[in-house]
């Protein structure tokens, strides 16, 4: 629910401003009057399992990188101590000599199998990596769930909005906004919506205004990037200020569609709401004729 400010004004969250975009009358039953779902609590469970199993895929990613960065560290100085500490005993020249008993091939074969086990990790993690849908130039900087890099939240009362995306990468010197979708198909306008609102509230609090974000759409986490165009945001513009309009005492105008109505979860208590059955049955009489 957008919540009230001393002033009276509102501060609405990104995804609030994604729900009114599919319908004004849905979001204002669901977000307003605080009335519950019925039908989409199994699916709701799903993404939220699906996206806390993205975070941990991510983060142990990060944690094999640095893993790694401490065996190249070991390795390096095994080498150093190794060799400070037998040279004094031998010429360095027989430290190579082929012999199963010569530490000095002992330790260039340890050296080998730890480089082994380095290059194993490395391509566990760049798995990892590109498989939660990040590239390998990608500096991560926050992601939704994860311990070793928490989440950004931001609150503006500047622009009365909020949000919190599930991922922050920099590109360019520049802050980009991720979003998770684990269970979309396709791209989705209400996806676009909240990715604009993220946008700006990075462009408020980073400094810098991202030229782009990224949704990462199914469970293959297909990347889309969302261009931050002035058209786009003028869009949104509009809905917001729709929605500042019905929390201020005005009448939410439905958008009402068969299809969308079917997946509607407060589709019950709903005057609006378009059945395909009833739509059919409109249909029929005039296509008799």
């Amino acid at each position: 629910m957008a919540r009230r400010n001393p002033d009276g004004t509102y501060t609405i969250a990104a995804g609030e401003v994604s729900a009114f975009s599919v319908c004004p009358q849905s979001w204002h039953l669901k977000w307003n009057q605080r009335q519950p779902g019925a039908s989409l609590t199994s699916q709701s469970a799903l993404g939220q399992r699906l996206h806390r199993d993205w975070a941990q895929f991510f983060e142990e990613s990060l944690k094999l990188s640095y893993w790694i960065r401490y065996l190249v560290i070991l390795v390096c100085l095994m080498v150093l101590v190794f060799m400070a500490v037998s040279s004094a005993r031998a010429p360095l020249h027989e430290l190579f000599q082929f012999s199963w008993r010569n530490r000095g091939l002992q330790l260039i074969l340890l050296a080998c199998a730890a480089l082994w086990v380095i290059r194993s990790f490395g391509k566990e993690a760049s798995r990892r990596h590109r498989g939660a849908g990040f590239s390998l130039s990608d500096v991560t900087l926050a992601i939704d769930g994860s311990s070793m890099l928490p989440d950004r939240e931001y609150v503006s009362t500047t622009q009365g909005l909020a949000g919190r995306p599930d991922a922050l990468i920099r590109e360019d010197e520049k802050v980009i906004p991720i979003e998770r979708k684990p269970l979309a198909k396709k791209l989705r306008d209400r996806y676009v919506v909240q990715m604009l609102v993220y946008l700006r509230l990075v462009e408020e609090f980073e400094g810098i205004k991202p030229p782009h974000g990224y949704l990462l759409l199914g469970p293959k986490c297909r990347r889309v990037k969302i261009t931050n165009s002035e058209t786009k945001q003028m869009w949104v513009s509009g809905l917001i200020a729709e929605m500042r309009r019905i929390l201020e005492g005005g009448t939410p105008v439905p958008t009402p569609h068969p299809m969308k109505c079917a997946k509607c979860d407060v589709r019950d208590r709903c005057s609006a709401r378009q059945d395909s059955q009833r739509v059919s049955s409109v249909i029929a009489p005039h296509e008799s004729q």
